[in-house]
């Protein structure tokens, strides 16, 4: 359900962040990174964060800072021209719920593609090249679609209450991230391949050597 759109535009800034309330507090991985299942994300960062700032701490988690992706950019991206009616009948909610499954099944093929590259041949043939390709653009759709979520609370289209129940809802749990970029990280120790180094704030770690220039676009697969 995907339909080809730049949704990348300059990289010099950063999505502005809501002003909030500090009263009241809860944790992190209580509202912010809580598996399908109940249980803390492998990653999660349990620290004590202000209840009227979990919303913007979601969004920075989600947040690419190299990209300065729009909401309507990510959504003209993921949603097809003949599914916007049906779109905008959704919840604000639900509609962040459906970009981030549509981001964390674009995460779990090029996952998926990766762990089947052999890492003991002499180099890339044209078939693991191609899936290597697919990999990285699958990667950067996801990306794309999280960070333009982020946008979305930066420009008020979601508040924080909506933002976190799309995340309970989810069941969003970094780890999905984590595997991606391990067998991203194994192939390119393997054969050298190089890539942007991940964005967001939900990894911290990049020890690979990496393109250069601006992010790519979103790509239909």
């Amino acid at each position: 359900m995907t339909d080809e759109r730049d949704t990348t535009a300059d990289t010099d800034g950063s999505h502005a962040k809501h002003e909030d309330d500090p009263d009241g507090a809860r944790t992190a991985e209580s509202r912010a990174g809580v598996a399908g299942d109940g249980s803390p994300p492998e990653e999660s960062l349990g620290i004590a964060i202000p209840e009227a700032h979990v919303g913007a701490f979601v969004a920075q988690a989600f947040e690419d800072v190299e990209r300065s992706t729009e909401w309507t950019e990510a959504v003209d991206a993921a949603i097809p021209a003949d599914a916007r009616g049906a779109w905008q009948s959704l919840s604000t909610r639900d509609q962040v719920v459906e970009l981030l499954t549509l981001a964390d099944e674009f995460d779990a093929k090029a996952t998926a593609l990766l762990e089947e590259i052999p890492l003991d041949r002499d180099g890339l043939d044209d078939d693991r090249y191609e899936r290597v390709s697919d990999a990285k653009r699958l990667r950067r759709n996801a990306d794309i679609l999280r960070d333009g979520i982020a946008a979305g609370y930066a420009e008020g289209r979601v508040s924080d209450d909506e933002l976190v129940a799309a995340v309970e809802a989810f069941g969003f749990d970094t780890a999905t991230i984590a595997e991606r970029e391990d067998a991203l990280d194994a192939v390119s120790s393997a054969y050298n391949v190089e890539f942007r180094p991940y964005g967001g704030t939900l990894m911290t770690e990049t020890e690979i050597e990496t393109e250069s220039g601006a992010p790519d676009e979103f790509e239909v697969m």
